[in-house]
């Protein structure tokens, strides 16, 4: 990132996200700074970061679904086979996950919206009493489908008043219109229904502490639109008519992978340096991160009104 250019017009903007954010008074222009020159893949997107509220988002949108089909990072070339790769890659993430949400999926009808590979599907779908995908890419959607699963190729195929449950995994930040989307999910809810969403967290240790530039490297990418808070989270929720919204921090990676940060400048510690890990350890690192609002994540339940 370092000699990246800085340019960006923060008085004039057609950002998508940033009206949104401006409109619901999360952000407001004159708190608005430059937080990093470029993302890690484009040497020209600025992105910028709200003093006041902490939010960290892109200074122009480019992403939308189709674009977010092409470029989200599981494009199969043989389906069968790289989706093995794939889920084995995440299977500790969406094991957890599972374990989560298991009791508000059990016998009960479940959608995993973006489910890419469909991992969470192949350790969930057992237990609900009727499960599907939805997932824009063609060929992950075509690698569920050899497999038996019902996937949706867009949410406008999926019926309205159907599901129990509706999960959304680190999905929410690639989308361009994210309150729309959650009205649109909503209404796929039966009422009473609940949503589950996961997604990074803008006050992550490493990045509003420490602000290591590394991983700010790592982390800025031009298909992360926005980077929210626990306020930022909960408003999205609201405003696209949830109740009952709860938003609480997780950390998905222990002090190891902290550590290699720090002394690397690479991810990968908590596999790395394993030796590092204990259970006890693990899990009060964790509880502190979450105590003082710098946990890497956030996860959030809400509710279709009755």
């Amino acid at each position: 990132m370092r000699g990246c250019p800085l340019t960006v017009d923060m008085n004039t903007s057609e950002n998508k996200i940033e009206q949104l954010l401006e409109g619901l008074g999360l952000i407001d222009r004159p708190s608005v700074e430059p937080f990093s020159p470029c993302t890690r893949d484009q040497a020209d997107l600025p992105v910028l970061r709200c003093r006041r509220s902490g939010i960290i988002y892109l200074s122009r949108v480019q992403t939308s679904v189709q674009h977010y089909e092409v470029k989200a990072g599981f494009k199969f070339t043989a389906p069968e086979l790289d989706r093995r790769q794939t889920v084995a890659v995440s299977f500790e993430d969406n094991r957890r996950r599972a374990e989560t949400v298991r009791p508000w999926v059990c016998n009960k009808c479940w959608l995993d919206f973006g489910t890419g590979p469909g991992g969470i599907l192949d350790l969930l779908g057992e237990v609900a009493s009727e499960f599907a995908g939805c997932e824009p890419q063609e060929q992950a959607r075509q690698a569920l489908e050899g497999r038996g699963y019902c996937v949706y190729s867009d949410l406008e195929a999926v019926p309205d008043g159907h599901y129990d449950v509706i999960t959304l995994f680190h999905v929410l930040e690639h989308l361009d219109e994210p309150v729309r989307q959650l009205e649109v999910l909503l209404q796929k809810l039966k009422p009473g229904g609940r949503i589950v969403v996961e997604v990074p967290h803008a006050r992550d240790f490493l990045i509003d502490f420490i602000g290591l530039e590394s991983f700010k490297q790592f982390t800025l990418w031009s298909e992360h639109l926005i980077l929210h808070t626990r306020a930022s989270l909960g408003c999205f929720l609201r405003q696209a008519g949830f109740t009952a919204v709860v938003v609480e921090g997780l950390q998905r990676y222990p002090l190891s992978n902290h550590l290699h940060w720090l002394a690397r400048g690479k991810p990968g510690g908590h596999v790395h340096w394993r030796f590092l890990r204990e259970p006890t350890l693990d899990t009060a690192y964790a509880a502190q991160l979450i105590r003082l609002d710098m946990s890497d994540t956030l996860f959030a339940s809400a509710m279709r009104p009755n």
